[in-house]
């Protein structure tokens, strides 16, 4: 089970691989990587389906999370 918080962090990672995708496809100048691309289309899809079957705990406080998140404690 994960928190609302580490779930948040997961889609971050999602978000930026198809911004990485995104580049590589539709670069301005020369041929993109089709290997590259078709790696981070994989890559995404994978990581969408563990996050389609995450159970979060909506119960979590964002204080129970002070030892995961240096940012939590002001560290």
């Amino acid at each position: 089970m994960k928190t609302v918080e580490e779930l948040y962090e997961k889609i971050s990672v999602l978000k930026e691989k198809a911004l990485m995708l995104h580049r590589e496809r539709y670069k301005t100048s020369g041929n993109y990587d089709k290997t590259k691309c078709q790696f981070l289309v994989d890559d995404i899809q994978s990581m969408a389906k563990l996050i389609g079957g995450t159970q979060v705990n909506l119960e979590a406080n964002f204080a129970d999370l002070s030892d995961k998140i240096p940012s939590a404690t002001g560290k």
